[in-house]
């Protein structure tokens, strides 16, 4: 059953623009982390860490409603090269949404970085892996490669939704878009 033809459902829509917003936010956090005197450090990496875990849950929660609900069917006309490449941008997003939080999580755990309460209020104990700086280093690269390549993919997905908009001119942009409707249709 896909969702309805023309637009995305309500949970879908949420659940997108908020991780969306959480990503953003987040690589922001991350960047002032990375910038932080030693006294500041711990305080960015508490919201870092709160964040990023977040974005791993409603990535998960997003993944599973998404294979109860497949997205709506392409427009019709729509060249074969230009549905692979969207799809293969969604898996890739989905990959990258549940590696990055896990691979950064993962490498505080294996650095020793201090058991943080999420938002200062939820447990979230580190991963139970041993204490290896060269294994956390690995993983705090991967997670960091994995950042980089969310900003590209996240490019090709806003360049692809601009180009069916102003372009292509079909409903593409507007079934994601969460108070807009098609004014074309």
């Amino acid at each position: 059953m896909r969702e309805n033809h023309s637009r995305y459902s309500t949970v879908s829509i949420v659940l997108h623009w908020t991780i969306a917003i959480l990503i953003i936010a987040n690589a922001t956090f991350g960047g002032w982390m990375e910038d932080a005197s030693d006294s500041e450090k711990l305080g960015y990496y508490h919201l870092h860490k709160s964040v990023g875990i977040t974005i791993l849950a409603l990535s998960i929660i997003r993944l599973g409603w998404r294979f109860g609900h497949p997205w709506p069917a392409f427009p019709g006309g729509m060249p074969s090269w230009e549905r692979m490449l969207a799809r293969t941008t969604h898996v890739l997003f989905y990959v990258l949404m549940i590696g990055a939080p896990l691979l950064g999580w993962a490498a505080a755990s294996a650095g020793g970085a201090p058991e943080v309460p999420l938002y200062g209020a939820v447990p979230a104990p580190n991963l139970p892996l041993p204490l290896n700086e060269d294994l956390a280093e690995e993983l705090g690269d991967i997670h960091k490669l994995m950042v980089k390549a969310i900003y590209v993919v996240l490019a090709l997905h806003v360049l692809g939704a601009l180009k069916h908009h102003f372009f292509d001119k079909d409903e593409v942009l507007h079934r994601m878009l969460p108070l807009f409707r098609n004014p074309r249709g």
